[in-house]
């Protein structure tokens, strides 16, 4: 994976690795719904992901948003490639996305300085992500060997005592990386996970295509029906809250007069 990372979104495309779609949001909504059906039914997927790459288009992602959520039973991610505003993650979170993912790329200021990343509007917009999503809902993506492995760790350790949950992606060749320096660093995210007892299984598909990290051998049948009725809990919790939230959101304006 060092040599040859997994290339998860392209501008423009929809792709499939594993259980995992990537969908540029600013596909045709008809055209992207046929393609995914037609993978699906050859082989149920597990996470939809979907993502928003500037604010003027986002109506686009938001509408497949719905369309998926509609006619898919699965959980549905969102990343932005910029820093969402309040009422925009409103409006996603309303449309169906489940995990809202807001890459930070690289924790150090400095080199997020030279990269010109907005770091700091980043950081914003993580927070306001925990007031519209579920706890271990807002995801940020860090990308290992684009910094020191002392500042992505320190990235994850911020993340999470936030309620942040961090993801590491490998995202380009990395010659000068060593094998046991990028291990560490993913054994190191894996015990951040566990320490903090954060729910990764709605995420473990795409864990599964970009990390390599891998789930514990599921041990006889039943603790695999386990595993997937505890998925669709999840899921169903979900679905839920959107609904309940959406409903409150509804009937505050019609008494308003709005």
């Amino acid at each position: 994976m060092i040599s040859q990372p997994k290339t998860t979104f392209v501008a423009g495309a929809l792709r499939r690795e594993g259980n995992v779609f990537f969908i540029d949001g600013e596909l045709p909504a008809k055209s992207s719904l046929e393609a995914l059906f037609d993978s699906h039914c050859q082989s149920p997927a597990e996470l939809f992901c979907i993502a928003f790459r500037n604010v003027s288009d986002f109506h686009c992602g938001e509408d497949l948003a719905r369309l998926v959520k509609k006619n898919f039973s699965a959980h549905l991610l969102g990343r932005f490639r910029f820093p969402p505003s309040l009422p925009l993650m409103e409006r996603a979170y309303a449309a169906g996305i489940d995990i809202i993912d807001i890459p930070l790329g690289v924790f150090d200021p400095d080199i997020a300085r030279e990269r010109a990343l907005n770091r700091e509007a980043l950081l914003i917009s993580l927070s306001n992500a925990l007031t519209v999503f579920p706890r271990w809902s807002v995801v940020s993506t860090l990308d290992a060997g684009e910094e020191p492995a002392s500042s992505t760790r320190a990235g994850i350790g911020h993340l999470l005592a936030a309620d942040i949950l961090p993801l590491v992606e490998l995202v380009a060749p990395l010659a000068d990386r060593s094998a046991s320096e990028i291990g560490n660093l993913f054994e190191q995210l894996a015990g951040s996970w566990r320490s903090r007892k954060a729910t990764i299984k709605p995420l473990q598909p795409l864990i599964d295509v970009t990390t390599p990290l891998a789930p514990l051998k599921s041990k006889g049948v039943l603790k695999g029906l386990f595993d997937k009725v505890y998925e669709q809990k999840l899921l169903a919790a979900s679905d839920l809250r959107r609904s309940l939230r959406v409903r409150q959101v509804e009937q505050s304006f019609e008494s308003a007069g709005l």
